[in-house]
């Protein structure tokens, strides 16, 4: 058994309201998210279960008059307010607690969510599993919270009874509910006071988040509608197809096992469907034609949108905003994950004309836009950024780093040659002069500047520093090109990849060597270059150059004298368990942590300063920020130019963005 996480919060005189909520509704929370619960007329509230520092867990019903310690709270700012998922009882206090029991609400700068800084430090998310890990002497209650499950939504109406909404509500399970509450206060507080608390900094985006989350961003549901019925118009029509041609071995074109094993009896063993390796498959002019157009279908009917387009609509309100769509260090790296509709996934935009598949889709008539174009559902796919639109009398505009992975990692690793080229680059704007360009040229020995940004070869000089800049191999190419190039071919790119960027080879071995003496020798601070580790008690901290701390807990080494590795638990899959299946990190790991914590920081801070000049950032997407504003505000350079302020411990970074502006979300 684990040594329990020796944690402490930063001292404070400050009074610290806890409080939990438990409520029902027609609408199933999962599905709709927070805000939308919330909002919506049938949610009711059970109970507030509450306690203000060490004292008494205390309940509230409705009825009850309006508790002093809520009104204290609301008027002294020596008050903050705590939850286990904040914006769930925010959510509640803004749409329920103040309109119709009169409650004050408390401004969100008081407001302190124990999941945020479990996740700042790599524990798990979840309330229960949380207070496992620290072992707290207060525990989830299992039985109790089958029971909220089963009170929170409408049971079925039983013979006797006639149609109408029923729940479970009687006087003995309110009891059981309310001494849930009350349990689920005491864990949440002993997990406050065992966390530590999020860094000012860190306390500042965590606002902004809930900020942007309770924004929401707005789409256009009339045009996602008309989508929808042409995704819905299609699958049958693939599938019917699909069906003759395979004679009924597949029936629905998400059977990838079944389509597998169809194919490999035209000797196309098929590793993977996705939609990269079926295009470089279907330039093979000596493909069956019954595999050709199988992998056709396969092709429109992967792009589906359905699922997506249900997602939007059933998490968009009254108002046509989508809330909550955001999760605050949803990576361990503290980059921030999606919540039901995600627009971190939306498919990138592949056809020619944009505005007019607009307009095709939004007639809503399959047969009108199979006419147009000979995958209907691709072209959907192509229109699912077009749903997120700016609200009347204001426009979207936004911007993304332009390469930031690739510049982070020369620059943090002293890659020179390459940090130059960047620069170099970004001043001339010259396509020959642009490094994935650069790249390809080396590893093809050509003369620099040989391609331009148009050459095919280019795309080898991205997909290298994509798939080889953290350790990666075969496996890591075949992501991004599944299928154009032969293994012999790939490993001779990685070599060539490897001699052009020793630094960055280097560093993999020193990040390695920092992290495992770190742990060694706990308590030592062991300098990386820009970066440093040091494990104190049941961490291993990676302090970036913002000065920012990724943790890594219960970190330890394995292996035997000929190799040895750090391994550490964290929350991949759901699961808080050790790393890599046990089998311990590596330098491609320590790095894709540094790269990708940079990048974090820069888009944070970049947040922080758009919003502050007055722009309402609505969405972001890993590097990108989207503002709704009104028609006319500000210009794309200016809000280039807050996007690119480097900041004190960054100002040899290049670092670039390209802004648009329009009605829809298109980049």
């Amino acid at each position: 058994m684990r040594e329990p996480l020796p944690l402490r919060t930063v001292a404070t005189d400050r009074h610290v309201l806890h409080r939990d909520y438990e409520a029902r509704s027609r609408l199933v929370l999962k599905s709709v998210g927070t805000h939308r619960f919330a909002a919506d007329a049938s949610t009711e509230i059970f109970c507030c279960a509450y306690a203000v520092d060490d004292g008494p867990v205390q309940l509230w019903t409705p009825g009850d008059p309006v508790p002093p310690e809520f009104i204290e709270a609301a008027a002294s700012p020596n008050w903050i307010v705590a939850a286990h998922g904040d914006h769930f009882e925010s959510a509640i206090e803004h749409h329920i607690i103040a309109p119709r029991f009169d409650w004050p609400e408390i401004p969100l700068e008081r407001h302190r969510c124990t999941m945020a800084m479990a996740a700042a430090v790599g524990l798990p998310a979840r309330l229960s599993a949380a207070a496992d890990v620290l072992e707290l002497s207060n525990r989830k209650d299992a039985a109790g919270e089958r029971l909220m499950h089963q009170m929170s939504k409408p049971r079925k109406a039983r013979k006797d009874e006639a149609p109408g909404i029923y729940w479970f509500d009687d006087l003995d399970r309110l009891q059981r509910l309310y001494t849930y509450c009350r349990q689920d206060v005491e864990v949440e507080r002993e997990l406050y006071e065992r966390l530590p608390a999020l860094s000012a900094a860190e306390q500042a985006l965590w606002v902004l988040s809930c900020t942007i989350n309770q924004r929401g961003f707005c789409v256009d549901r009339k045009f996602a509608e008309a989508a929808r019925r042409i995704a819905q118009a299609a699958g049958p029509e693939i599938d019917t197809e699909l069906v003759e041609i395979t004679n009924g071995t597949v029936t629905g074109i998400n059977q990838i096992a079944r389509l597998q094993t169809w194919l490999k009896q035209y000797g196309y063993a098929a590793k993977s469907l996705d939609r990269k390796a079926i295009e470089r498959q279907l330039e093979n002019d000596d493909l069956p034609p019954e595999v050709q157009r199988v992998l056709e279908l396969r092709l429109g009917g992967a792009q589906s949108a359905v699922k997506k387009i249900n997602a939007l609509l059933t998490r968009a309100g009254s108002d046509d905003r989508i809330r909550g769509s955001f999760r605050y260090h949803g990576a361990a790296t503290g980059r921030w994950a999606g919540e039901g509709f995600q627009p971190q996934n939306l498919k990138r935009v592949t056809v020619d004309d944009l505005d007019a598949a607009i307009a095709a889709v939004s007639t809503g008539d399959y047969a009108h836009v199979r006419k147009l174009y000979e995958r209907p559902l691709a072209v959907v796919g192509d229109c699912s950024r077009s749903m997120i639109i700016a609200a009347p009398g204001n426009m979207l505009i936004g911007a993304d780093f332009g390469a930031i992975e690739s510049r982070v990692l020369a620059w943090v690793a002293g890659e020179q040659w390459k940090v130059d080229q960047y620069r170099r680059f970004d001043a001339t704007r010259d396509p020959c002069d642009e490094p994935y360009c650069i790249t390809a040229c080396k590893i093809f020995r050509v003369p620099d500047g040989s391609y331009a940004k148009e050459s095919p070869k280019r795309a080898v000089g991205k997909t290298c520093d994509l798939a080889f800049g953290y350790m990666g191999g075969k496996n890591a190419w075949r992501k991004f090109e599944p299928g154009r190039f032969s293994d012999e071919e790939v490993d001779q790119f990685k070599r060539e990849w490897r001699a052009l960027h020793p630094a960055i080879v280097k560093f993999w071995h020193d990040l390695d060597r920092a992290a495992w003496t770190a742990v060694r020798e706990g308590g030592r601070v062991v300098n990386c270059g820009r970066v440093a580790f040091k494990c104190a008690g049941a961490f291993l901290f990676l302090k970036l150059p913002s000065g920012r701390k990724i943790a890594y807990p219960y970190p330890r080494i394995i292996g035997d004298d000929r190799e040895q590795r750090v391994v550490f638990a964290d929350n991949a899959n759901g699961q808080f368990k050790d790393c890599r299946n046990g089998s311990g990190a590596y330098g491609g790991t320590w790095c894709e942590n540094v790269v990708s914590g940079i990048a974090r920081d820069l888009l944070g801070e970049a947040m922080l300063r758009i919003e502050a000049a007055g722009y309402s950032i609505v969405l972001h997407v890993h590097d990108e920020l989207v503002c709704e504003v009104p028609i006319g505000f500000r210009s794309t350079e200016e809000f280039t130019r807050l996007m690119t302020c480097k900041p004190a411990w960054a100002l040899d970074l290049p670092i670039v963005a390209s802004a648009w502006a329009g009605p829809r979300y298109c980049k």
